[in-house]
């Protein structure tokens, strides 16, 4: 499946081949018309990522044998390698980001429902959480995605109500 859009760097059109525009970059299509939109109105982004479900793990490598119990009742945890001092194991990703890094600081009165502010390297981020577990456990992945597509329909709206950026300098 394509999850990505491509956005011309000079009219902030969203197109289907990159390949056919030089001055393009590659955007997530859930949240390419956000990223358009925001760029037009003079909100200039560097990254976003519309959120994705995805079965992920993040692997560590030797981690000290005290918490080796521990980690073996962790549902999100698999046991990969046990040494005589210590042990290394996958951690299962339990959540995705929606985001925008703009490539400098802004302020806004209120954020989309759901975002909140991310100090990131003198720019300004947004960002949303969307957990794949809640406190019955892992949550269905049509639940999931319909949360990410509802939070970024909200993320749209909010930029559709952003005025033009007008710099002050």
């Amino acid at each position: 499946m394509d999850h990505n859009s491509i956005i011309d760097k000079k009219d902030y059109k969203v197109y289907k081949h990159a390949e056919d525009y030089p001055l393009a970059f590659i955007c997530d299509k859930l949240i390419a018309p956000s990223v358009s939109l925001l760029n037009i109105k003079g909100y200039k982004t560097y990254a976003s990522c519309s959120g994705h479900y995805k079965l992920e793990f993040y692997e560590y490598f030797d981690c000290d044998l005290s918490k080796l119990e521990e980690y073996s009742n962790d549902k999100r945890i698999i046991i990969k390698e046990v040494r005589n001092n210590s042990f290394d194991y996958w951690y299962e990703v339990s959540n995705t980001h929606i985001y925008i890094l703009f490539s400098s600081i802004y302020k806004f009165d209120e954020l989309p429902d759901g975002f909140e502010y991310i100090n990131y390297d003198n720019k300004t981020c947004i960002d949303c959480t969307i957990n794949f577990y809640d406190l019955n456990g892992k949550r269905l992945r049509r639940d999931v995605e319909c949360e990410i597509e509802e939070k970024n329909k909200i993320l749209k709206s909010w930029v559709d109500k952003l005025p033009v950026y007008e710099r002050n300098d």
